[in-house]
């Protein structure tokens, strides 16, 4: 069983798509890479920019304890708020993955 956390971010007003991407790559995800237990991490971006969300990220952990516990942390707590004031809109929470169709192995 693998549990994430998955945070869904809306660009400041004022900020274009291209530099949301870029803050989001090059300034939150450093922060997010000092959370312990990490076992993955992704990020999804819309191919339309004006969709109602502009990136949807994944962090996995092994346990549900590890993700639980992620924001008891002063790197998990930071990122965390880094996340809600650097953005317009934000949906953060744990979640328990459910695979329907697994990824086929390469």
């Amino acid at each position: 069983m693998t549990y994430k956390i998955i945070g869904i971010l809306k660009r400041p007003d004022g900020m274009t798509f291209e530099q949301f991407k870029t803050w989001w790559v090059e300034v939150h995800v450093p922060r997010v890479m000092k959370w312990p237990g990490i076992v993955a991490y992704e990020i999804n971006f819309p191919l339309n920019e004006n969709e109602s969300f502009d990136g949807v990220a994944a962090v996995s952990f092994d346990t549900r304890e590890a993700a639980e516990k992620v924001f008891q942390t002063p790197e998990g707590n930071s990122a965390r708020s880094a996340a809600i004031t650097e953005t317009s809109r934000n949906v953060i929470f744990v979640a328990e993955e459910v695979v329907i169709v697994p990824r086929p192995a390469r």
